[in-house]
């Protein structure tokens, strides 16, 4: 018995009814390459689901949702297995940076995920095991999908044309719930999830959280959000479905070849109006690791490192060097990020946006501990986009369409064998 499994198993005693240490709990509802996932397993992610969504808890409801959880809690199983067979599995710390980002992005305070798991009366291990398999997709689809996937410059001359077409046309900020269809055999059973996903919307249910939980697109992470969308940039069904979904209110369920969309629009504007707050920056960014609840003195220190990083640099890409010099310092790139997005920490928003092409700021105390960020360039304060932005956006796309198939071979490679949940 893992040591993963005694945690959770705990937790539930001590956190939900000692009813559910029963027997019942431990029958596998499904075997994925000889790994087990067991009933209790599934309980646990459907109570998450249901929950964290803020859909209303029922039993039908429960029972409705085991077969597509049952299918996610699979994929993502494939998901852990295949990085750990290309060495690049997700380590607890890259899994405990994402909690913090999750905090960070909520306005929590640092613990207040595990704290807000334990009062939904979920064990930890059940959502760390979700964001675990978020963390090794991203990295199997950087070391195996990426290099299969160009961009030419003939694919951005002809996305720019149709761009500047339209000028002054109504653009929608749009975001998705994406369910898939793989087997011409599951068209119906995603189309019952499809609905039920869309029934919950109508019961109230918030659209970012049920995106989360049940989208299996690439924007799932981020509420679903596919940012602002020209007429003509979807499949010819979606783009019809946009004009006309009311302002704020979602759609039904749509088909494509590649699956059921549910769209939600958030905003309408003219194309290329300008707003600061959708002004798109790319950074570089220099953390300091530095516990939550360290002392002044080593805030102190931390902080007097930073600066003098910061002196060191001179253009954005000039931080990675720095973060190889100083002990215990990551660095990483962040591309497109709007500008808007900042709020959530008013020192970051105040300074970021504001500085020029290889600027620094900071250091800024995060979760992770201490950081400095460098401007590499920002996008759309004109209202067009770039050459890069554009071609970004088509990259995206084609990750997209190539991830769902090397999923589909993962799947017709491994031995799944499943139960009845």
């Amino acid at each position: 018995m893992s040591a993963l499994f005694i945690r959770a198993f705990l937790a539930v005693i001590l956190v939900l009814a000692p009813g559910l240490a029963s027997a019942q709990a431990l029958r596998v509802v499904a075997r994925v390459n000889d790994e087990a996932i067991t009933d209790f397993e599934l309980k646990q992610r459907i109570t998450f689901a249901i929950r964290s969504a803020g859909m209303q808890e029922t039993p039908e409801l429960q029972q409705r949702l085991a077969p597509q959880l049952l299918r996610q809690m699979i994929d993502e199983r494939l998901q852990i297995q295949n990085s750990k067979g290309l060495g690049v599995r997700p380590t607890e710390a890259e899994v405990n940076q994402r909690i913090a980002e999750i905090e960070r992005s909520a306005g929590m305070q640092h613990g207040q995920f595990r704290q807000y798991l334990q009062s939904i009366g979920v064990p930890y291990d059940i959502a760390a095991q979700q964001i675990e398999a978020g963390i090794a997709w991203a990295k199997i689809v950087r070391r195996r999908v990426r290099p299969q996937v160009e961009v030419s410059d003939a694919e951005i001359d002809d996305a720019l044309s149709r761009i500047r077409v339209n000028v002054g046309k109504t653009e929608s900020r749009v975001a998705e719930i994406f369910i898939p269809i793989d087997k011409v055999d599951q068209s119906d059973e995603a189309k019952r999830s499809a609905d039920r996903v869309v029934e919950q919307l109508r019961r109230g249910a918030p659209f970012g959280a049920l995106a989360q939980q049940f989208s299996q697109g690439a924007t799932a992470r981020a509420g679903g959000d596919l940012g602002w969308i020209l007429p003509g940039s979807l499949d010819s069904a979606l783009d019809a479905a946009i004009e006309k979904i009311p302002l704020r209110q979602a759609s039904e369920p749509i088909r494509t070849p590649a699956g059921y969309h549910i769209l939600y629009v958030v905003d309408r504007r003219p194309f290329a109006t300008s707003r600061p707050d959708d002004v798109r920056l790319n950074l570089v960014q220099l953390t300091l690791a530095l516990p939550i609840n360290a002392s002044a003195d080593e805030v102190a220190r931390a902080t007097a490192e930073a600066q003098k990083a910061m002196s060191g640099v001179r253009q954005c890409s000039d931080l990675h060097t720095q973060a190889r010099q100083l002990k215990g310092a990551t660095s990483g790139d962040l591309s497109g990020i709007r500008a808007g997005d900042l709020a959530a920490n008013p020192q970051m928003y105040q300074e970021i946006p504001k500085l020029s092409a290889g600027g620094t700021a900071g250091p800024f105390r995060v979760a992770e501990g201490m950081q400095i960020v460098s401007l590499c360039s920002k996008e759309g304060a004109s209202g067009m986009p770039t050459r890069d932005t554009v071609g970004q956006q088509i990259l995206l796309q084609k990750l997209e369409a190539a991830g769902r198939r090397y999923m589909r071979d993962m799947r017709r490679v491994a031995t799944i064998d499943i139960k009845r949940p």
